[in-house]
């Protein structure tokens, strides 16, 4: 008997993560037992006595979290209390497909160096099926570096953490499923943004990955979860993004084309930031954030933005705005 213990954060999404907890509750088939742990982050909507009604003689339990506010947190609390043979993830606004962690118990079986276990999502918005992230994570996806290919599941090789480096995170967190020793490295509880992405590449140091070939995951698109994308103030994000990027790079024992790739990174994030100050308007700003960009790199692009800068500052702003 495999047992999987999922883990699900909430906060304040009473109206949501019933459909999450049903997906995964019903995910129980014969030789799969499934634990299902709710890490309530201080919830002020009535969700812990909602769920204690609702799912009273399911194998669901609900955690306060005791580990500081927000995602990181409440997932390591979840972890900490997982006593499953795997650990999966699942956000309260996602559901899993059927016969996701069966998929996911047969691949760690048959591979014993299999450590993190990720799949694709089907997007839907409205419950209507959109090609959201679709074709960037195919593109992404057949650019890692392939050791080899079972049935229905890749299994990825040593450059699979350069490959993060390079192309981000683009596989959805409530995909993964995990051996015990890979979640219980816990992720960095003071990043707010990014916290998955720094987790699966310091992950990837140490513990192989894979990928499941079908779909496992239905991403629930909402306003929540698509205005970082979308907003103009999306350099708010960016400090937490260079927090993970610097923390990164301070990992022991990177190589040099290693180093030189987080800070290429941490450069694009620099630039875009002082590019988004520009169409704002915010002149000071935009150009600390160039010169902080050109000591990373982008030399050229970020020596030409400088250069760009006194001549916003002399139009019109409604002029400026027309040049954007």
């Amino acid at each position: 008997m495999t047992r999987i213990s999922v883990i699900v954060p909430t906060w304040n999404r009473r109206h949501l993560i019933g459909a999450a907890l049903d997906s995964a509750l019903a995910q129980a088939a014969p030789g799969l037992a499934v634990e299902v742990l709710v890490v309530d982050d201080a919830s002020t909507d009535g969700t812990a006595g909602w769920l204690a009604e609702r799912y009273a003689g399911h194998p669901l339990r609900v955690l306060p979290n005791t580990r500081g506010k927000g995602p990181a947190g409440a997932r390591n609390t979840g972890i900490l209390a997982a006593d499953g043979d795997l650990v999966a993830l699942l956000d309260s606004d996602d559901a899993y497909l059927p016969g996701h962690l069966a998929d996911a118990a047969r691949a760690f079986a048959a591979h014993p160096e299999l450590g993190v276990l990720f799949g694709r999502a089907r997007y839907e918005q409205d419950g209507v099926p959109v090609d959201y992230m679709g074709p960037n994570f195919e593109r992404k996806l057949a650019c890692a570096p392939l050791r080899l290919q079972d049935e229905g599941l890749r299994l990825f090789g040593d450059g699979f953490f350069a490959h993060l480096l390079r192309y981000g995170c683009y596989f959805n967190l409530s995909s993964v499923v995990m051996r015990p020793a890979a979640a219980r490295e816990l992720m960095s509880e003071d990043l707010r943004i990014a916290e998955d992405y720094e987790f699966w590449v310091r992950l990837s140091r140490r513990h192989a990955f894979g990928c499941l070939e079908r779909p496992q995951i239905r991403y629930h698109l909402h306003a929540q979860n698509i205005s970082f994308e979308a907003s103009e103030s999306a350099a708010e994000h960016a400090p937490m993004l260079l927090r993970a990027y610097e923390r990164m790079l301070a990992y022991p024992g990177l190589a040099a084309d290693e180093q030189a790739r987080i800070r290429d990174n941490i450069s694009e994030v620099l630039f875009n930031w002082g590019y988004r100050c520009r169409l704002h308007r915010h002149l000071v700003e935009a150009a600390r954030r160039h010169l902080q960009s050109l000591r990373f790199g982008k030399r050229r692009a970020n020596l030409l933005a400088l250069a760009k800068l006194p001549l916003v500052a002399l139009l019109p702003q409604r002029e400026a705005a027309s040049k954007r």
